[in-house]
């Protein structure tokens, strides 16, 4: 989707590579869509290392729920872990009023400072407080490092190139989220930009990357559902990765575009990684968790469940125009199912992966461009019908095996009710009708509250 925040553009030649860039999947990407549009209520093998050291008992706070050291190593003290905390916290600090050079934020009328913590490869910043600020640093530098370990077991150990930093953005609400560039429809968004960005100083150190979200209200960072953070931190790891299409003279990179399938496919197996887990555990995980597999086990061998000819063409605008129907969480599903047998499927699954990642790097998606020639005779070359066969059985079989409708995962009721589907239907994905969908709210309603209410830390 075209960014909407303010750029100035030197030529009408410039503005068309700028603007179909954004159009890619390297553009703008965001969490699945929520379940607004169903029921509303209103290079290391990933081993943990051993260490002598011990650790304390995580300390009770003032509301009975103990405190979490996010983001501590595994070979780190908790005295240790505290002073890099106490240091960390020193350094944020409120945004100037009336200074937009650090950008500026709106709430309704009034001018929003925001708490900024100036790191690296991270700039956070959140309007909630300082102390939601400094966790909110510590767990992304945990995710980048623990996603490191996961990519390493994929791509072989390609690095992430953090030359330039990444701004981190998180509102306590949608109406502020919203105001400030956030999409409709999402929970959050990652934007790697093909230009310098205009809404920010000429001297700000993070202007190609972005990673914003909401809390929908929550403040205490142990309460908040973090798989949409985890989810847009994957694409910010892959872009990472892949990097920028250079065009000399014009001072401009364009974000290499990849699959749609493959970039939010994968990015929804990362919605559930356990950081408490290795990568192998986590890998083995994978179709035992989360809202994707409840779907998953429904659809496959009914006229629901999508050729994979399909999800491996889907283009970015038909994408964007299933968001807001059914088909838009469907396509999210299968997308899922599909990276999860090439994340969780062993060395061939990991080679499949590290194929569609290859060619991506080289030629971009499968998709003729005006500006990028004809990259579809590439994945031809790299991806003919005879392999592509042997890619759909793979993928069908590990489905199959992982994914039956004699399984469950935890929570797989409350997934399915929550996206409007009966779970006591196994054999299809059906449904509730209207009628059932209204007296189902209450149930929603009551177990929602039942879960905010509950000491449980989201991880």
């Amino acid at each position: 989707m075209l960014h909407k925040y303010r750029v100035t553009f030197w030529t009408v030649g410039l503005s068309l590579i700028v603007g179909l860039a954004a159009w890619s999947s390297a553009g703008r990407v965001q969490a699945g869509p929520t379940c607004e549009q169903f029921v509303q209520t209103g290079p290391d093998e990933g081993g943990k290392k051993s260490t002598s050291k011990k650790k304390a008992k995580p300390k009770k706070s003032d509301d009975e729920m103990p405190r979490v050291r996010w983001g501590q190593k595994r070979n780190e003290t908790d005295a240790e872990y505290d002073k890099r905390y106490e240091r960390l916290l020193k350094r944020i600090k409120q945004d100037k009023r009336g200074d937009s050079s650090d950008g500026t934020f709106m709430k309704g009328q009034e001018e929003v400072r925001l708490w900024t913590y100036m790191g690296h490869p991270f700039i956070v910043r959140t309007d909630i407080s300082k102390e939601f600020t400094a966790d909110t640093a510590m767990y992304m530098e945990m995710l980048h490092r623990e996603y490191g370990r996961a990519y390493s077991k994929l791509l072989g150990g390609v690095p992430a190139d953090v030359r330039e930093k990444i701004e981190v953005i998180v509102f306590a609400d949608r109406e502020t989220y919203m105001q400030n560039g956030g999409t409709p429809g999402s929970g959050g968004f990652f934007m790697s930009f093909g230009h310098l960005v205009g809404d920010r100083g000429p001297h700000w150190p993070a202007r190609r990357y972005r990673l914003q979200q909401f809390t929908d209200g929550v403040t205490d960072f142990r309460k908040w559902e973090k798989g949409t953070l985890k989810h847009e931190a994957a694409h910010m790891e892959l872009q990472l990765r892949l990097g920028n299409t250079l065009y000399p003279g014009a001072n401009i990179g364009v974000p290499v575009d990849c699959p749609r399938w493959w970039n939010e496919g994968h990015a929804a197996v990362f919605e559930y990684w356990d950081f408490d887990k290795t990568v192998e555990e986590n890998f083995a995980e994978i179709p035992n968790r989360g809202r994707y597999a409840p779907v998953i086990r429904r659809i496959v061998g009914t006229p629901k469940w999508k050729d994979f000819n399909y999800v491996w063409t889907i283009d970015p605008e038909s994408w964007h125009k299933d968001m807001t129907s059914e088909q838009g969480f469907l396509n999210y599903a299968q997308a899922w199912s599909l990276a999860a047998y090439m994340m969780g499927g062993g060395r061939q699954g990991w080679k499949d992966f590290r194929a569609v990642f290859d060619l991506s790097k080289r030629v971009g998606s499968d998709r003729q461009t005006t500006y990028m020639g004809d990259r579809t005779r590439a994945w031809e070359e790299k991806f003919p019908a005879e392999a592509k066969e042997t890619l759909e059985k793979n993928w069908t079989k590990w489905v199959q095996e992982n994914i039956s409708r004699d399984k469950s995962v935890p929570d797989e009721e409350y997934y399915l009710k929550r996206g409007g589907y009966n779970p006591d239907v196994k054999d299809k994905l059906q449904r509730y009708s209207s009628t059932e969908i209204e007296n189902l709210r209450k149930w929603i309603r009551e177990e929602e509250e039942r879960r905010k209410k509950s000491k449980q830390i989201e991880r």
